[in-house]
């Protein structure tokens, strides 16, 4: 089972913060039977039940999961493969390198942003998806690393994420969005 699967981070979430499946199905308004079956990858749960159990959790990892699920794989996956050693040194350095490389890919793509999509040769186009797929990388292992530094300093994701949405509002970037809350 993959670290990416929502059942496998539900499971592993529950248990890091002592729920059971019971007091879970109470905070989810589902059946403790529904939890067994989204645990257990026998049924996908619902997203109001990803939103709670992420809420209930506070768990890094089973957000990243529930978003990987619910959007096609196109969130930041958990890096998960024998290569991956996940913790706050090493997701700290593979994140530099990968910024690094970006700025690089930024440097080279910059005057070819400047001209009309229309007008773009193959080897432009190709060097725009490749500044993409840098781009997509810095993506996934700064998800990684402020997963990991959450989890390993005790910090709230949800919490962050909060302090991070309230920035984008206060600075212009972010119109006011409406709060996902316990409930």
């Amino acid at each position: 089972m993959s670290a990416n699967d929502y059942s496998y981070q539900l499971g592993q979430a529950l248990m890091e913060k002592g729920m059971t499946q019971l007091s879970f199905s109470f905070e989810a308004h589902v059946s403790p039977e529904s939890v067994s079956a989204y645990k257990n990858g026998r049924a996908i749960a619902p997203p109001d039940v990803k939103s709670k159990s992420i809420i209930a959790t506070d768990n890094p990892f089973l957000a990243m999961a529930a978003a990987h699920e619910s959007t096609a794989g196109t969130s930041p996956p958990i890096l998960d493969g024998e290569n991956v050693e996940l913790n706050r040194h090493t997701a700290v350095a593979k994140t530099v390198e990968e910024i690094e490389e970006l700025l690089a890919a930024i440097k080279r793509a910059q005057p070819i942003l400047i001209k009309p999509p229309r007008t773009l040769s193959p080897l432009e186009r190709q060097q725009i998806e490749h500044l993409v797929q840098e781009t997509l990388d810095v993506a996934t292992s700064t998800t990684n690393m402020a997963a990991v530094v959450c989890r390993e300093a005790k910090m709230s994701w949800t919490c962050q994420w909060s302090l991070h949405k309230a920035k984008l509002v206060k600075n212009g970037f972010l119109k006011m969005m409406k709060e996902v809350t316990k409930g």
